[in-house]
């Protein structure tokens, strides 16, 4: 209502300003300046839909109503604008198809519509001298194929299509918009090869990555691409070699081209070594998850985040490696074949914060010197190599860890004691070592701890504690395959507040670490679970991933109430120790459990029915126990195999084969008004008359002589006439009523 009287106002600004007025209302305002020609309200929490009475404002050249609340179609009466120059729609939730008309508007320079996730289009045909310059339809349903008649926007300077329903090849026209400085195309469907960017000679930034891309890059010369600046190819399957003209680019600061199919090494790159090596820009080099092979990568001097692991790069690591480690931030090799011993080098790299070269072949000790740059290093990962000798007992007062990872190696020792000193720690993975120690008690300080992996190594003794612990964000423990014995620690699980507390699962998180703050790049956290038998590797941990894994130890008595508690837990393994008692009924408060293995304890009693609560369990083991009893009808619990519950004498019922015996049924009637209990007449008649009817047969048969010969010929004339044999063939012998007889009588 404020500008609702100026109607000879040409320019409106009021970005940022917080209106928050429905449709209804703001277009109402604004119908009666018939001579507006720019209008910015860009967030003002304006919302509803774009009336109809805006069309009045014939004389719009500029249109920025992004990042609102809008909603419904995008009106047509926007092309018939014929000064419109600028439409920003951007960040709403606008609905509906976008008109042909407007994406045709002939002056028409900047067009933006990302950030509509239910708005939809398409591009047909771009007429010829068309005037956009910016076209931004990103994270919108905008799909199909970009047309040929794309190469008629010669001004387009901008295009953004990333993450749409795009798909098929990219027409050779593109090659004709030489104004062309940022094209993203990531998170399509694109397919086919790439035509060449080398007439592209403004571009600054490509983005290809997240599609179906195949065949060469070496169609364009990068080299001749004196503007760009960043080039991401990722996740496609492009193939052949890494143009070596990417390394010798003045311009070029980051390289993305990982989980590709490149193939070969950068031996064809010594003229990089030769000549560019000091004057190479490159702060960058992403080549993860390729074929690259030969004897070692380069190693730019500026580069300050260099990945390439998972290629099959295959020597020892250089003794000089740290020369060219001074300003790299993020070092991966990890998952190749580097063999040999880690040079002490390494630790020149004075401005590591990350360093990952797990899943290799090293051998060796781990230098002392790099325990010591826990000061300012936040992952030391090495899992998976064949490392060997004692941990350093030498981390610094002011450690920074956040993630140390030796699992799978040769390591003995103790763990150390000044590891204590990391407070930062997050993630702690000893397993499958030769570490023979106690629980580790001392990292009482650790109150971040989330992940604590001890599996296989000779720990022996108590997992409880005197000494006050307590990990309120632990979500993963796996004490597997050691020799721990006594009660399960109930004062320790009563601290793991994490297992208690649910998450909404829409907004967990993943267990990373930031490389640089302001910069998407990250190390995300990866472990070994065993989940319903199988090791599985969980590349992402989610924050909200709990797991407990105490099996395989010497555990006794029975199970802490303390578990009942943790209805955030996803996984629970105490099979293969000595737990007494009963199945807890209190294991059916675990509505999130996915797996529940119990089996070879000693643990009695009957299953209890609240087990079938657990709607989500798709792993149940109970067998090799003392269980006994039916297993409950008609429940989720008998949809597990027979393996489930085998190995339990007193257990019957489906799925076993042994059958569940059906006690005596006794009937019951009213109480005895007089006695309190019910005499049943019909029986006790038919006790008195056979006890009647058979004394009627015997005394006779004792005091009465005439009566016992004429009764033993009745019976043997009975006995003969269903055994003829006995008759006549047998005359000689006794009749079988004389036997009997003879023997009363003897």
């Amino acid at each position: 209502m404020l500008v609702e009287n100026l109607t000879r106002l040409r320019s409106l600004h009021l970005g940022g300003v917080k209106i928050s007025a429905r449709g209804n209302e703001w277009c109402k305002w604004l119908s009666s300046l018939t001579n507006l020609e720019e209008l910015s309200m860009s967030n003002c929490n304006l919302s509803g839909p774009i009336e109809d009475s805006l069309q009045k404002l014939k004389n719009l050249s500029i249109i920025h109503l992004n990042r609102n609340n809008l909603f419904g179609p995008l009106p047509k009466f926007f092309a018939e604008f014929q000064n419109l120059t600028s439409l920003h729609l951007g960040d709403n939730n606008l609905s509906g198809s976008v008109p042909k008309e407007i994406l045709q508007a002939p002056k028409l320079q900047t067009l933006d519509l990302s950030f509509n996730n239910l708005l939809q289009g398409s591009f047909l045909r771009f007429p010829p001298n068309a005037s956009l310059q910016s076209l931004l339809v990103g994270d919108t349903n905008f799909g199909g194929r970009l047309p040929e008649s794309i190469g008629n926007l010669r001004q387009l300077t901008r295009i953004e299509l990333t993450n749409c329903k795009f798909n098929g090849p990219l027409p050779k026209t593109l090659e004709k918009l030489t104004q062309l400085v940022y094209l993203d195309f990531s998170t399509n469907n694109f397919s086919g090869p790439v035509p060449s960017f080398t007439a592209l000679k403004a571009l600054t930034y490509l983005n290809l990555a997240h599609n179906q891309f195949n065949g060469s890059i070496l169609s364009t010369n990068w080299s001749s691409l004196l503007n760009l600046v960043s080039l991401d190819l990722a996740r496609n399957s492009f193939s052949g070699t890494v143009p070596p003209t990417l390394f010798r680019s003045q311009s070029l600061r980051r390289i993305y081209l990982p989980q590709n199919q490149f193939t070969g090494g950068f031996s064809e790159v010594k003229e990089f070594e030769r000549t560019s090596h000091r004057t190479s820009p490159l702060l960058v080099i992403d080549l993860h998850g390729n074929l690259l092979q030969g004897r070692k990568p380069i190693f730019p001097p500026q580069a300050s985040y260099l990945d390439y692991s998972s290629n099959n790069f295959s020597s020892v690591l250089p003794h000089e490696i740290g020369d060219f480690l001074q300003y790299v931030c993020f070092f991966s090799l990890s998952g190749n074949n580097f063999h040999g011993s880690i040079p002490k080098s390494i630790c020149q790299g004075s401005s590591l914060l990350l360093l990952d070269l797990s899943n290799n072949s090293l051998s060796g000790s781990i230098p002392e010197c790099l325990i010591q740059m826990s000061a300012s290093l936040g992952v030391l990962n090495l899992k998976r190599n064949n490392l060997n000798g004692n941990i350093s007992d030498t981390f610094p007062e002011n450690c920074l860890l956040q993630t140390l990872d030796l699992n799978q190696n040769r390591l003995g020792g103790k763990v150390p004691k000044s590891l204590v000193k990391c407070r930062m720690l997050e993630v702690l993975d000893l397993g499958n070592n030769q570490i023979d120690d106690t629980f580790p008690c001392h990292l009482k300080s650790t109150l971040r701890l989330r992940v604590l992996v001890l599996r296989s190594n000779k720990f022996k003794g108590h997992a409880n504690c005197q000494e006050n612990i307590t990990w309120p964000m632990l979500q993963i423990i796996d004490l597997a395959s050691n020799s721990f014995g006594g009660k399960l620690p109930q004062g320790l699980l009563m601290t793991w507040n994490a297992m208690m507390t649910e998450k909404d699962e829409p907004y967990s998180e993943i267990l990373h670490f930031p490389i640089l703050k302001l910069s998407e790049l990250s190390f995300q956290d990866s472990m070994t679970v065993t989940m319903k038998g199988i090791e599985l590797e969980l590349v992402k941990i989610l924050t909200i991933f709990t797991s407990i894994d105490f099996s395989s130890n010497k555990f006794e008595g029975p199970i802490p109430e303390a578990i009942g508690d943790f209805r955030a837990l996803y996984l629970l393994n105490l099979s293969n120790n000595a737990l007494t008692g009963t199945v807890p009924s209190f294991l059916g408060n675990l509505l999130k459990l996915e797996a529940l293995d119990l089996s070879s304890n000693h643990l009695i009693g009957h299953i209890p029915l609240q087990l079938a609560n657990l709607n989500f369990l798709s792993f149940l083991n109970l067998s090799n126990n003392e269980l006994i009893g039916k297993i409950p009808l008609g429940t989720q619990i008998q949809s597990f195999p027979e393996a489930s519950f085998e190995n339990n004498a007193g257990l019957c019922g489906p799925p076993l084969k042994a059958p569940c015996e059906s006690p005596p049924v006794t009937k019951v009637g009213p109480p005895n008004p007089r006695t309190g209990n019910h005499i049943n007449w019909n029986l006790i008649s038919v006790e008195i008359g056979f006890v009647f009817g058979l004394g009627a047969v015997i005394v006779p048969l004792m005091f009465w002589k005439r009566w016992r010969i004429w009764y033993s010929n009745r019976i043997d004339r009975v006995l003969f006439k269903f055994f003829p044999k006995l008759d006549h063939r047998n005359r000689n012998h006794r009749t079988i009523a004389q036997w009997i007889q003879g023997r009363r009588l003897l």
